[in-house]
């Protein structure tokens, strides 16, 4: 039967939304490779791939691999920190196929960690952990062995398993934390935000230089306390917060004349039931996309 390539566009977008957005860590990236490897397969007689999904995620994580090389450099550019694109998979707005990252339960924290992994192996990474293939297809979409993606993933999870690099994803039932934490944001209540974190609590700030952001991590859930102590009163007066769920869990959100200028998420220490890192974006090109 003939397949036409608006059926096959349908049918594959979501996941290859996916996995260009978890292995770039930019939705403005990760849609550009997905209609990129689109408008290449127009010039090709799809009836003629014996294998369309393996064919376009192969497409796709080269060219994913080629944005991840060239974005070195860009990163040693970059002011300040560095983080990834915050997704909102609420529905609202957006579109619902987004809410595919959710589903594939890859929190923001991790994909934060997934930027310290080489190109290939977040490559193996991604395709064998958070979309389940096998280690024979991931091998042909590599064009690697089966043991070489083996060693790959082996040595991403060790990565990721460094000392104070462990990170855990908020569950549902820490909306109430979530909460606690934006009232004493937006009170400014310092001493309220030292009980919600833990003592080696450390926010990460991504202004890229647009935006006021502090250019380094801050660490100890004292410091961070009275960063937010001195920064939130600049937003009050003109903000609100909301909780959205971002990138799987919640997280919350700083809307300002009717804009995102503001996400918030975090990971938890749960045998303190505690905060022990934040992620703030206010680099409006990384807020762009979230905008109604």
């Amino acid at each position: 039967m003939s397949v036409g390539i608006a059926e096959v566009y349908l049918q594959y977008k979501g996941l290859l939304f996916t996995l260009a957005y978890q292995m770039t860590g930019s939705v403005a990236e990760a849609e550009d490779i997905v209609q990129e490897t689109f408008v290449a397969l127009a010039g090709v007689d799809i009836n003629d791939i014996q294998h369309v999904k393996s064919y376009l995620c192969k497409a796709v994580t080269n060219r994913c691999l080629d944005t991840l090389k060239s974005a070195r450099w860009k990163r040693e550019q970059y002011v300040g920190e560095w983080l990834p694109e915050p997704l909102f998979d609420d529905g609202g707005e957006n579109d619902p196929l987004r809410t595919v990252i959710a589903q594939e339960h890859v929190s923001y924290s991790l994909l934060v960690l997934l930027d310290r992994l080489s190109p290939a192996e977040r490559a193996v990474y991604v395709l064998r952990a958070a979309l389940d293939f096998e280690y024979r297809t991931i091998a042909d979409l590599l064009e690697k062995t089966e043991a070489s993606c083996r060693k790959l993933y082996s040595r991403a999870q060790q990565r990721l398993k460094e000392p104070g690099l462990q990170v855990t994803a908020v569950p549902a039932p820490a909306k109430k934390l979530i909460e606690q934490l934006m009232h004493a944001i937006s009170k400014a209540d310092a001493s309220a935000l030292v009980q919600l974190l833990t003592q080696d609590a450390v926010l990460v700030s991504d202004g890229g230089g647009k935006a006021r952001a502090a250019l380094r991590p801050i660490f100890t859930n004292r410091r961070v306390a009275s960063f937010w102590k001195g920064v939130w009163p600049r937003w009050a007066d003109h903000s609100h917060m909301e909780i959205r769920s971002i990138n799987g869990q919640d997280g919350i959100v700083v809307i300002s004349e009717g804009q995102v200028k503001m996400t918030i998420q975090i990971s938890l220490n749960q045998a303190e039931d505690r905060i022990e890192r934040l992620f703030m974006v206010v680099n409006p090109d990384k807020l762009a996309h979230l905008q109604k």
